[in-house]
C-alpha cells in the first residue's frame, strides 16, 4: 500500500513539473502534440476531481501506514531522527532552489514518529496503554482541526498563513504573517491520523505477523513493496530525478539544445 502511494505521489509531481516548470517553453515550440501534453498536465493539476480527491486519500493512507509501521520498527527514535535530518536537508536545499519547504510531509512524519516514541516511553512501552493514549491524542488533534478549519472553509490555505494557529510557523517565523511552504502538511490534522494508525498497529499486529499471509502467494506485490521500503529516499530525491529526466527529454526531443530549467 505504501508503495502504491509513493508511485502516485511521483506521478502527481511529474504532472505538476510539466504544468508548472516546462509549460511555457514547451508551448512556445508550437508543436501540437507537446502543447496537448502540457494542457493535459495543467488540467490534471488545476481542475481534476481525481487529483483533488485522491491526494487527500493518499495522504491519509500514508499517515495511517506511518503509524502502523511504528509497531514494526526496531527503533522509532532512530527512525524519527533520520526523518528529521532528511527533512532538514530538504528545507535547506529547497531554500536555495527558491522552493522553500518549511514543513512538508516528511517534517510532519518526523514530528509524528517522535511524538509516538515519546508517548510510548511515557507509557513504559505498554502497547495497549500506548494505543489508548494515541487514540485519545489522535482524536483530539483531528477534532481540534475540525474546529479551527470551520473559520477557513472558503480558503483552507489560510490556515497555513495564520500563525496564530500554525504554532510551528509561529516559533519558526516570529511575527511574520505571510507564511509559505512549498510542501505543507500541518500537524492538525495529519498527525492525528498517524497516531490512530499507531494505535491500530499495536492492536492488530501484536505479534508482527501478516494478517493476510496468503495474499502474496505469487509475489505480485513485490514491485510495489520495493518502492514502499525505500519511501523516505524516494520522497527526498524523486523531484530532482523527475526534473532532470524531463530536462533531458526536453533537451533531446522537444527543445533541442535547451534543458529549460538550467
Amino acid at each position: 500500500m505504501r508503495g502504491v502511494c509513493v508511485l502516485l505521489m511521483v506521478f502527481d509531481h511529474f504532472m505538476y513539473d510539466i504544468a508548472d516548470l516546462f509549460d511555457k517553453a514547451w508551448i512556445a515550440t508550437g508543436k501540437e502534440s507537446v502543447i496537448q501534453i502540457v494542457h493535459l498536465a495543467q488540467e490534471y493539476i488545476n481542475n481534476s476531481l481525481l487529483r483533488s480527491t485522491t491526494q487527500h486519500i493518499v495522504v491519509w493512507i500514508f499517515a495511517l501506514l506511518c503509524g502502523i509501521s511504528c509497531s514494526f520498527s526496531r527503533s522509532n527514535l532512530k527512525r524519527g531522527v533520520q526523518a528529521c535530518i532528511i527533512a532538514g536537508i530538504i528545507t535547506i536545499v529547497s531554500y536555495f532552489m527558491d522552493a522553500d519547504i518549511k514543513f512538508g510531509i516528511l517534517h510532519m512524519f518526523a514530528f509524528s514518529i517522535l511524538l509516538w516514541w515519546l508517548i510510548d516511553a511515557v507509557c513504559c512501552h505498554n502497547k495497549m496503554i500506548t494505543a489508548g493514549v494515541c487514540i485519545f491524542v489522535g482524536i483530539m488533534i483531528i477534532t481540534m482541526n475540525t474546529g479551527f478549519m470551520t473559520t477557513y472553509k472558503a480558503n483552507p490555505q489560510a490556515f497555513a498563513q495564520d500563525n496564530k494557529l500554525f504554532f510551528i510557523g509561529e516559533f519558526m517565523l516570529g511575527n511574520r504573517r505571510n507564511f509559505f511552504s512549498g510542501d505543507y502538511y500541518p500537524i492538525f490534522p495529519t498527525t492525528g491520523y498517524m497516531l490512530l494508525g499507531a494505535a491500530l498497529g499495536a492492536m492488530i499486529y501484536p505479534k508482527k505477523k501478516s494478517l493476510l499471509p496468503h495474499l502474496g502467494k505469487y509475489d505480485w506485490y513485490k514491485p510495489f513493496a520495493f518502492w514502499g521500503k525505500i519511501a523516505i529516499w524516494v520522497y527526498a530525491l524523486h523531484q530532482v530525478v523527475v526534473v532532470v529526466l524531463l530536462a533531458i527529454i526536453s533537451f533531446i526531443f522537444i527543445t533541442p539544445g535547451n534543458f529549460v530549467v538550467i
